[in-house]
């Protein structure tokens, strides 16, 4: 072979290993891309926001009241730390926060990035709501003086306010008025407890109790917390037999205070639906649905629509329904918050060694539920024919409450039923059944090779 023959082979070598691998580099660049964007693709987004008053007794039951709901849609609900201290990031990803209280500063950044804002309990002054989810408190008002007025005909009777400020208090206050004016012989005194300075408050119903002995007859408390802080200190006094305490916002301390005999009344102001509602209020801002309005709160920003959640009384005659009611809800929620910090743990520990083991929990599962699967992916697939437009969901959630007496029989019976309808594009629901096809197939593969191993292996 000639030296310029040499040459030109070595030049043509040359030229095809460059040619390689540069397409190699591109090839796999492209390959980077597609991977990175279908791993973004599968990443769950945060869309519902939460921030909670932590002073709040039933602030689980509410919890509860909106995980359940949330367990049925494909939605992720985080919760925001009351500490946490930068609100722009707390906020990152959500498409709308539900405000019960916190750090305030969440509320301008809600604003700034133009995050819809759904109050719950409370309307919280200087915002633009969408909407708010609160208990009936004029009613709950009513209801308390109602109570008291059965007891209580005359003498002196002393309000407790949570904040004078806050609407919903001064519809609780409102409506305690509206029935105590119908008694001119019962004098009110009203104590207004402003947040953060409740011991000012307490220093005040203590002052009354020592300079009007034997005068105060009753005294109404709004919220539990000032329930409890009235019931020490007549307690202090020796009174707590004497004076009657009524409560605004039933919980599993002011039902044990009225088995006791330390507290006559509170009203059930249904916490766990509060959470539901406010979830179901949520999702229809997401899907920018028409709000349920069964009513509306006038405040400095206007009319506000409002989802009005029904209330009753407790008294020692619906004591024991409601505690037990109480108590497994609780129980409950209390279970579920356990789960969700084991599965949070499992899922850190997952992280170093997670493929080991979860290819151990797939050999426990057997190659007729892999066909079984992948029959309902195929039948899944049958359900959405050639030429459609449009696909209609409609999700119907039943609450069921049961009531039960001593003995465990149940004596009552409520219902609450919530129908919302979705639109979802067919070319989507398409795309999810392909994938959970693929998917099912590849796990029946893998589990098929991995039997034969551990077969081996046994023998």
């Amino acid at each position: 072979m000639t030296k310029k023959m040499r040459t030109l082979i070595a030049i043509c070598s040359l030229c095809l290993y460059l040619s390689l691998t540069v397409s190699g580099c591109g090839l796999q660049a492209l390959l980077g891309n597609k991977n990175k964007t279908s791993s973004a693709a599968k990443e769950k987004t945060v869309t519902v926001a939460v921030a909670l008053d932590q002073d709040d007794p039933n602030k689980l039951l509410i919890t509860k009241g909106i995980d359940d709901l949330a367990k049925k849609e494909d939605v992720e609900v985080k919760y925001i730390d009351p500490n946490e201290k930068d609100s722009d990031s707390a906020l990152k990803g959500a498409k709308v926060l539900i405000y019960q209280g916190g750090n305030a500063s969440l509320l301008k950044s809600a604003e700034a990035g133009k995050v819809p804002v759904l109050a719950l309990n409370q309307v919280p002054a200087g915002v633009k709501l969408v909407g708010v989810v609160t208990p009936d408190q004029e009613k709950t008002g009513e209801l308390m003086a109602e109570s008291l007025v059965s007891k209580v005909p005359e003498g002196q009777v002393i309000i407790l306010q949570s904040d004078a400020s806050e609407t919903g208090s001064q519809e609780l206050l409102a409506g305690n008025k509206s029935v105590l004016s119908k008694y001119p012989k019962i004098s009110v005194q009203t104590i207004a407890a402003t947040p953060g300075a409740e011991s000012t408050a307490k220093q005040s119903l203590s002052d009354i109790l020592q300079k009007n002995p034997g005068k105060v007859q009753a005294i109404l408390a709004q919220t539990e917390k000032l329930a409890a802080m009235a019931s020490d200190v007549l307690k202090q006094f020796q009174l707590d037999k004497k004076v009657t305490l009524i409560g605004g916002q039933a919980s599993i301390p002011s039902l044990e205070r009225i088995a006791s005999g330390t507290q006559t009344s509170a009203v059930d102001t249904s916490p766990y639906l509060q959470g539901a509602n406010a979830f179901q209020w949520a999702q229809k801002v997401i899907d920018n649905e028409a709000l349920d309005v069964s009513d509306s709160i006038t405040s400095e920003q206007g009319e506000i629509p409002a989802k009005m959640i029904q209330v009753k009384a407790v008294t020692p005659d619906n004591l024991a329904v409601i505690q037990k009611s109480y108590a497994k809800t609780m129980q409950s929620a209390e279970q579920d918050q356990k789960k969700k910090s084991a599965e949070a743990s499992t899922q850190g520990q997952d992280q170093g060694g997670g493929k080991d083991q979860g290819n151990s929990q797939d050999q426990g599962d057997s190659s007729g539920q892999n066909k079984q699967g992948n029959d309902q992916a195929q039948n899944k697939s049958s359900n959405v024919p050639a030429g459609v437009e449009k696909v209609t969901e409609t999700i119907k959630t039943e609450t069921t409450r049961n009531y039960l007496d001593a003995q465990g029989k149940v004596i009552g019976t409520e219902k609450t039923t919530n129908e919302q309808v979705k639109t979802l594009p067919p070319d989507m629901l398409q795309q999810q059944t392909d994938q959970s096809d693929q998917g099912s197939k590849d796990s029946s593969q893998g589990q098929q090779g991995q039997s034969s191993k551990d077969e081996g292996g046994g023998q």
